[in-house]
């Protein structure tokens, strides 16, 4: 399985819908379980659960690292468009902030994974394979170790928020004090 892909579907009634130019199509149709499959529908719901729990998170990841490459390629740009050495110090601590959280998120070193240790969100893609392997709900083990990359991606995400609302702010502050333009942080995706 690809661990981009979105997760597997429980078996169920589910719905899709076209639009085009203005017009919507809507079908709706019915998802049934494999009769070679011994897994309960409830096993199969759960499964999904948790693989959609696991790509969300990682989802949320890839989103957020989009951000810290935006944030700091302005904080990079300013840092090195103007003379002022107080704005170019606070452009490059604002940068090695964000990189390090970045460092934290995702291996930015190679793509080789043999060369460097894989980082969180190769970890949580490969808990959608592990949790998807199967046709049976998810071992304890594959929770926990789910819900433990959840905490300490949420650790960063947090540490990105608090380097976003407070860094930005100050940078911003900085810059303005110095009549040069602000850093604008992209809006994270669907807020």
């Amino acid at each position: 399985m690809d661990m981009l892909a979105g997760p597997r579907v429980p078996p169920g009634t589910y719905q899709v819908r076209l639009s085009v130019n203005g017009r919507t199509i809507m079908q709706r149709f019915e998802l049934v379980k494999d009769p070679r499959v011994p897994a309960s529908d409830a096993d199969l719901r759960e499964q999904y659960t948790w693989a959609k729990k696991a790509h969300d998170l990682l989802s949320r990841v890839h989103d957020e690292v989009l951000r810290i490459r935006d944030v700091r390629a302005q904080a990079e740009g300013w840092g090195g468009r103007v003379d002022t050495p107080a704005i170019k110090g606070a452009a490059a601590t604002l940068a090695r902030t964000l990189t390090t959280i970045e460092e934290a998120l995702i291996q930015v070193r190679s793509e080789d994974p043999r060369m460097h240790p894989a980082k969180l969100n190769t970890r949580i893609g490969t808990m959608v394979t592990l949790i998807e392997y199967s046709d049976a709900a998810p071992t304890q083990a594959l929770r926990e170790l789910t819900d433990d990359l959840a905490r300490r991606s949420e650790a960063e995400l947090a540490r990105l928020d608090r380097t976003l609302a407070d860094d930005v702010a100050r940078f911003n502050a900085l810059c303005r004090d110095h009549g040069v333009a602000a850093i604008v942080p992209k809006p994270r995706e669907g807020g």
